[in-house]
């Protein structure tokens, strides 16, 4: 169903893409500044799909020491071949065609230039690289759009229907090293996902059986010893009327409970009268000082 502004219902479009880089070591050729030349890149892992029916255009951002280090792709290939000696972290910005009505897509991707095994960064890369064995990093995701307009979803359903071949790369030696994505390997890489969920689901079971084992112990330890604590104090009473201590009713009959509270008595008695005195003794005599 189709609402008012152009968008499907209910309805969701994926689109899968690949990022990442290609490097080749240049050997003889480099220098200080210029041991590898990469290529940096965005590309459909179909080679049958046309990238441009859902992107206007790709920003990449390299890093600054780079001429004009912000290039900008308005068309397939969306790659950008540059050379240098360093790694770095560079920020793709995927900005959607016009019919999708989309915020625009940032991505990150850390290019690469030696191998997982490298040693040390001082040591010479000739010892370990060749300049026919590139060191590849790339990236396999899916762009989830929900409900999309009507316009783009026939645009990316029309694109993946089409079977003439497209360029995906201006360099020969990225293109052979580009990755294949099929449904075997991503069937395989969802069992082995599905394996992974299961087995989490399993020991978070596992540790909440655990805790509640736990708290029922600490529970039934808390009865014990409000138990306890209970019966010491019923032995406590027992123990003092079995001594015969006095009780608040035993001082009715009893001199020295009547000599106490008369004492008590007395004592407040005296100390009411001294404070009296004082305060008659005292209060004249501010007055006339306050008077003259």
């Amino acid at each position: 169903m189709t609402a008012a502004d152009g968008r499907l219902e209910n309805t969701t479009t994926c689109l899968p893409i690949a990022y990442g880089s290609v490097a080749f070591y240049l050997g003889k050729k480099a220098d200080e500044y210029h041991t590898h030349r990469w290529t940096l890149y965005v590309r459909s892992p179909d080679q049958n799909f046309d990238l441009s029916r859902a992107i206007s255009k790709v920003i990449f951002q390299l890093h600054p020491s780079f001429p004009k280090p912000t290039r900008e792709l308005t068309e397939p290939p969306f790659e950008v071949t540059e050379t240098g000696w360093g790694e770095f972290e560079a920020s793709i910005r995927i900005v959607w065609s016009e019919a999708a009505d989309e915020r625009s897509t940032i991505l990150t991707h850390g290019i690469r230039l030696y191998p997982n095994k490298a040693p040390a960064t001082s040591a010479d890369p000739s010892a370990y690289m060749n300049t026919t064995v590139p060191v590849v990093a790339e990236k396999y995701d899916e762009v989830v759009f929900t409900n999309p307009k009507a316009e783009f979803h026939r645009s990316l359903v029309d694109g993946q229907n089409k079977m003439q071949p497209n360029q995906i790369s201006n360099e020969q030696s990225v293109l052979e090293h580009f990755r294949t994505y099929g449904d075997e390997e991503d069937a395989k890489a969802m069992l082995g996902a599905k394996a992974f969920l299961e087995g989490e689901l399993r020991n978070v079971k596992d540790r909440l059986l655990l805790v509640d084992s736990e708290l029922d112990e600490v529970k039934h330890s808390l009865a014990a010893a409000k138990k306890m604590e209970m019966a010491a104090g019923v032995g406590e009473t027992a123990a003092a009327i079995a001594g015969g201590r006095p009780t608040g009713g035993s001082t009715k009959g009893g001199g020295s409970g009547i000599t106490g509270g008369s004492g008590k008595a007395g004592k407040s008695k005296s100390s009411k009268k001294k404070a009296s005195g004082a305060s008659e003794s005292s209060q004249p005599a501010g007055k006339k000082i306050k008077a003259a």
